[in-house]
């Protein structure tokens, strides 16, 4: 059974790795990702590689900005060399014509699962549609992809709008990396009946730099969230930093479960690995809540609630 013919079904665990593509010109990068897939895939259904833009998301940059890999041509290289799924992220609005780079990718890169982005910001004109309209161009082409879309749970009426993407013809939605349980099990109270998947997505943190890095990227991150990961102090160990962030995904990925709705949308698992330094942290999150999760969907199916 494939990727796309698993998305629905609840009973089935689907995980995600997700990998930042490298700088688009360093040497030996790509290598350096197919040797990280390789120590993955035994844990992943499939890799899921974002989109970055250089955009000012409303926050101080905390890096400079480098160009990345393109997803699809990256996406390509582990699909063929590492006989991985593949997801990637296409950030739409930046394109007045996403149906002629969906065919090219489809066609040309063998590429099957993409996640429709939309813009930083609301009041910013963009060339391009958002992912509503563009999940509507590509579901008129008969195209044969399966298309995924990005959850804010803390963004207001969130419920109403994956239920309008879904209803776009989008099958599975990744949201922001969680670290409160409060915003996602509202929201999966409100898609009760929802056939669409839903990604739960979580991060490690070990550094102060992460959770600064994830804030940019538009992570709700509750102030408070600081002390207790990174302890009184910013040269809290690494090591502790970790072991906090896991058992913060850990509770938070049972509370989930335990107050699922009567019907609830399939649940999935997508794990960030958001830079070199923390792909070993990303690896043992990966495998620790890979176990619950997988362990989580099986207790669901055996007591017919699934």
């Amino acid at each position: 059974m494939n990727l796309k013919d698993r998305l629905l079904n609840p009973d089935i665990p689907l995980t995600l790795f997700e990998i930042v593509p490298p700088e688009a010109a360093k040497p030996g990068a790509v290598e350096a990702v197919l040797r990280e897939v390789a120590e993955v895939r035994r844990l992943a259904d499939a890799i899921n590689l974002p989109e970055i833009h250089d955009e000012a998301r409303g926050a101080e940059r905390t890096y400079r900005f480098v160009p990345r890999l393109e997803p699809r041509i990256l996406g390509e290289r582990i699909r063929r060399e590492a006989a991985t799924d593949v997801v990637i992220n296409r950030v739409v609005v930046h394109d007045p014509d996403p149906v002629r780079w969906f065919v090219e990718t489809r066609e040309r890169y063998g590429i099957e699962h993409v996640v429709l982005v939309g813009g930083e910001s609301a009041k910013r004109h963009y060339p391009g549609p958002g992912p509503v309209e563009a999940a509507r161009q590509i579901q008129s082409t008969g195209l044969q992809v399966s298309l995924g879309g990005i959850s804010i749970p803390s963004r207001p009426n969130e419920s109403d709008r994956i239920r309008g993407k879904a209803a776009a013809g989008m099958q599975f939605f990744t949201t922001q990396v969680l670290f409160d349980s409060n915003d996602i099990v509202w929201l999966l109270q409100r898609l009760n009946g929802l056939e669409a998947r839903i990604f739960l997505s979580f991060a490690p943190v070990s550094h102060p730099s992460d959770l600064k890095f994830l804030r940019w990227l538009g992570a709700d991150i509750p102030p408070s969230l600081d002390r207790f990961l990174l302890g009184e102090a910013a040269s809290s160990p690494k090591e502790t930093c970790f072991q906090r962030s896991l058992d913060l995904a850990q509770r938070i990925l049972m509370d989930v479960f335990d107050n699922l709705p009567p019907d609830p949308p399939p649940l999935g698992l997508n794990v960030e690995h958001i830079n070199r330094r923390n792909f070993a942290s990303a690896v043992k999150m990966l495998e620790r809540l890979g176990e619950l999760y997988s362990n989580l969907v099986a207790a669901r199916a055996r007591s017919g609630l699934g």
